[in-house]
């Protein structure tokens, strides 16, 4: 049988759906195809007071995220998600009524466009560096999808790597899953306040 998500992402929703609670605040820094903030809309949405923001350099990223949510969401639900066209490393230039729960990066390219337009190793880290002081104290979460598959992707998932193992341990626990029998895999990092 065909699996609905490939297993990092199904991986990654299961940590969310565990993660988040009825009137939170999440935030899709890289909205891509729109997959992952359709998944925080219906884990979030039902409540009034829960807000989604997706951030993506590209308009063409919004536009597709737009158009799914569009499919499958109620007038009232997209009313709070809010669109911003910004590099991920602009991610502390929204103003936000609370801190968000549950910050959310699929990294590289657009699957389906140009793949010489991808996430950057620089623009990645300082968007990460500003993302964990936006966070709730209380438990709030990054959630990192990173592919090595590519040129720029391997440099990244390194150095974000690296940045993760260097997070204090008495206020981060910090957690790396790989697909160790398939070559060249995605893999998720699961960062998440201790407090």
């Amino acid at each position: 049988m065909k699996e609905r998500n490939p297993p990092h992402i199904a991986l990654a929703h299961a940590y969310w759906r565990a993660h988040l609670s009825a009137g939170d605040i999440a935030i899709d820094a890289t909205c891509g195809n729109g997959y992952d903030t359709l998944a925080l809309a219906k884990l979030l949405l039902n409540h009034p007071d829960s807000l989604i923001l997706g951030f993506d350099i590209q308009s063409s990223a919004l536009e597709k995220t737009d158009s799914l949510l569009k499919q499958a969401l109620t007038e009232e639900h997209l009313e709070r998600v809010l669109f911003h066209r910004r590099c991920h490393s602009e991610i502390d230039q929204i103003p936000l009524p609370l801190p968000p729960k549950l910050i959310v990066y699929n990294l590289g390219y657009l699957p389906g466009a140009d793949k010489s337009i991808t996430t950057m190793t620089p623009s990645t880290l300082s968007s990460l560096e500003k993302a964990i002081t936006l966070l709730t104290p209380e438990q709030g979460a990054l959630s990192i999808t990173c592919y090595p598959g590519h040129p720029e992707g391997k440099k990244e998932e390194d150095a974000v790597l690296e940045w993760a193992e260097k997070l204090p341990s008495e206020r981060w626990q910090v957690c790396h899953h790989r697909w160790l029998n398939r070559g060249a895999s995605p893999s998720l990092l699961w960062i998440r306040s201790t407090a």
